[in-house]
């Protein structure tokens, strides 16, 4: 199985995904991050696990589209990375001050989505490769979180460039995991038919990793208030991985729910605590899919 996982840092969750996977020996594991010196502590514990795993690491700054095009020309031209069987789109920024990338766009929304929107465009052909194969199990999975229920997609400002005085990090951190899902909800109707690839979301749950970085006590107590009720309630980093190990590799899952989208604690749930109905509509997805085709500009077709 080869597996390519974005945002895989020491101490976060995408390297405990990449850590847990070896254990189920991969041929082939390819990390996507900013730099090797951030990435290499995940490699070193894989292989502290298994010597033996294959292990690519591909340099690219997922709020930046042109280090994103740069790095899936690499894997698409990298004649040793034949297919791709699952794809973790996993990096994200969590409540961050207002910042606009490079290419003038909201930080949240730009690595979280965007940035994956344009890498699984320009890496689809490998996916592809795998499910022509007759794998059972190419997929596509979007780390998306609770978090989809604090907002959903500003369509006429969604960078906060025409207003941004009405920036708040958790209403733009509640965007860009909407657009996560809304972003699966597309891929399943555009490719499930037609290649067998299928795309879940999912909520891996309250973990404390680097991603809260940009945590202070108000926007701690906000978020406490707003989606946990008053009760953080942490997993560790290993249980949350957990249910992006079941999205990514359990192919008990369509007989468990043959529309299932939306993954919470290992299980499939529309519960709109979890998953707000706004992020599982099909209209939003395809309006958020034209959206960001302009946005990036460029068509994403299959």
């Amino acid at each position: 199985m080869s597996v390519l996982i974005t945002g895989p840092s020491e101490g976060g969750l995408g390297a405990e995904t990449a850590i847990s996977l070896a254990h189920a020996n991969p041929a082939l594991l390819i990390l996507v991050g900013r730099s090797l010196s951030k990435i290499q502590p995940t490699i070193d514990a894989i292989h502290a696990v298994n010597p033996s795993i294959a292990v690519k690491f591909i340099a690219a700054d997922l709020s930046s589209l042109n280090s994103v095009r740069e790095a899936a020309r690499k894997i698409v031209d990298d004649a040793s990375i034949t297919h791709i069987d699952v794809l973790i789109n996993n990096a994200a920024v969590m409540a961050c001050p207002y910042e606009l990338t490079v290419d003038g766009f909201e930080m949240q929304f730009a690595t979280a989505h965007l940035g994956h929107f344009v890498l699984t465009k320009h890496i689809l052909p490998k996916l592809r490769a795998s499910a022509g194969a007759g794998k059972p199990q190419t997929r596509i999975i979007n780390v998306s979180s609770l978090g989809n229920t604090l907002g959903g997609i500003r369509w006429d400002d969604p960078s906060y460039t025409k207003r941004p005085e009405e920036y708040k990090p958790w209403d733009a951190y509640g965007q860009a995991k909407t657009a996560n899902v809304l972003f699966t909800v597309a891929l399943n109707k555009r490719l499930l038919a037609k290649t067998g690839i299928r795309s879940y979301a999912l909520h891996p749950g309250g973990i404390y990793t680097p991603l809260l970085r940009h945590m202070n006590d108000e926007l701690m107590e906000e978020i406490t208030q707003r989606v946990m009720k008053g009760e953080m309630q942490l997993k560790t980093v290993q249980q949350g991985c957990a249910t992006t190990l079941r999205a990514a590799l359990d192919p008990e899952l369509e007989k468990e729910g043959e529309d299932g989208v939306f993954l919470s604690d290992c299980q499939f749930t529309k519960d709109p605590e979890l998953v707000a109905p706004r992020a599982l509509d099909e209209e939003d997805a395809e309006r958020l899919w034209g959206l960001s085709e302009e946005l990036v500009g460029e068509k994403f077709e299959l």
